[in-house]
């Protein structure tokens, strides 16, 4: 919250200072950068929104065939803290559930020397007590729309029922508002658990989902931000 409250007066500061200085490259400057802030500010504004929006709705699921597990960034042989929250969570899932489902663990290999995510969660959940032969391991995804991808791909190969697998996708607070809009676009049809992030993670955590949603509206943030610049000229002529 402080942080908000700082960004805001900053932007308020700038935009009085586009509107009583006298020079007009700096007014032009001071709107420009004012500007850039203020829609930053209101796309981390609406993320913080719809990542708590989306935990309010997430419902209690007596049953599931599936638990996919998200895979994070392992740049060791050891698993990070936000990854082992959100298998922590899977165990705690799986166990409460009268009949087990499957796990499927999510994740490649980032680097040569590293095993890849899935078979660092698969062990991880071997040694919580869980059979192996209820975990299946994706191994070739390197992003979140890649583990969604392909561990739906690896569960219509497996899935022989006339019916539709139930499916809970087990991820990070954080990562919600991104994962359920990777979902609605691939077209699939799930329910969502999150594991809940320390805090001493969380802002950095939500600050990198923050550049990933920047990232992926890259083209139309640059048109606004084109469009700001040339106005911001303007005030130069």
């Amino acid at each position: 919250m402080g942080a908000i409250v700082l960004s805001s007066t900053i932007i308020a500061a700038f935009y009085l200072l586009a509107k009583f200085t006298i020079n007009r490259y700096v007014r032009a400057f001071s709107f420009s950068l004012a500007t850039i802030d203020l829609i930053f500010l209101v796309i981390m504004l609406f993320y913080m929104w719809q990542m708590n929006r989306n935990l309010k709705q997430l419902q209690k699921i007596q049953q599931t065939d599936f638990l996919l597990v998200l895979g994070n960034k392992c740049t060791s042989s050891r698993i990070p803290p936000i990854l082992a929250e959100r298998l922590d969570k899977a165990i705690e899932l799986y166990k409460s559930f009268p009949v087990k489902p499957k796990i499927i663990v999510s994740g490649g290999r980032l680097k040569p020397n590293v095993a890849a995510e899935a078979e660092l969660m698969q062990q991880y959940l071997i040694d919580a007590g869980i059979p192996a032969e209820m975990i299946l391991s994706e191994t070739q995804s390197r992003t979140t729309v890649q583990n969604l991808g392909f561990s739906a791909i690896k569960i219509r190969n497996i899935w022989h029922k006339d019916s539709r697998p139930r499916v809970i996708i087990v991820t990070s607070d954080y990562h919600l508002p991104r994962t359920k809009f990777y979902v609605k676009k691939l077209g699939l049809k799930v329910n969502f658990a999150a594991a809940k992030t320390v805090k001493m993670l969380m802002w950095p955590e939500m600050f990198r989902e923050f550049t990933a949603i920047l990232w992926y509206y890259r083209y139309s943030l640059f048109t606004i931000l084109g469009m700001d610049i040339l106005f911001s000229l303007s005030m130069c002529m």
